[in-house]
């Protein structure tokens, strides 16, 4: 059995997968979408290590701060609501979030003008200011994550991936 499920060699890999197959060949598994499925999930979880790591370390964030930070970079203040869901964290997390980064003076909630229980979430100055120099450092880290593909490669993957999160989002909107 490969060490690891998540990591190491391709060919680690392979034999991870092989095992499996080994293991359950007898039941009626689509392997090929376990293999798309596992494989999503081992790139994200390596990608979110190696940007935690390379690139947000420095600055005392998460994966999840910084796509908070992205967020609000992008569309501006929003209701918590709004950003949970735009960042793909449940509000719980973004609440934990955003305590965090408001204590680095990154981020600031904002009661709303006609309800108290609804939050305003915004970038502080030193906010927008972080996510700006960092970005840049981000997209040349995905640059090199992805330095391997060919440029149609990378097009197809993004839009196939889109095509699993759509059905993903039409699957949770069925129930």
């Amino acid at each position: 059995m490969a060490w690891t499920f998540s990591g190491g060699s391709s060919e680690d890999l392979i034999q991870a997968e092989k095992d499996v197959q080994a293991r359950v060949g007898s039941e009626p598994i689509d392997f090929a979408a376990m293999g798309v499925i596992s494989n999503v999930y081992r790139v994200a979880s390596a990608m979110r290590n190696h940007m935690e790591r390379e690139v947000l370390a420095p600055y005392d964030l998460s994966f999840t701060a910084f796509v908070v930070l992205f967020v609000l970079w992008i569309w501006g203040d929003s209701e918590s609501y709004m950003v949970a869901a735009r960042a793909g964290i449940t509000k719980g997390t973004l609440t934990g979030v955003v305590k965090t980064l408001e204590k680095q003076e990154l981020c600031t909630r904002i009661p709303h003008d006609s309800d108290k229980r609804r939050v305003i979430v915004g970038l502080t100055p030193n906010g927008q200011a972080t996510i700006e120099k960092i970005f840049p450092l981000y997209n040349r880290e995905e640059t090199r994550l992805v330095q391997n593909l060919e440029e149609q490669e990378k097009l197809s993957m993004a839009h196939s991936l889109r095509t699993v999160l759509r059905t993903a989002t039409d699957i949770k909107h069925q129930r």
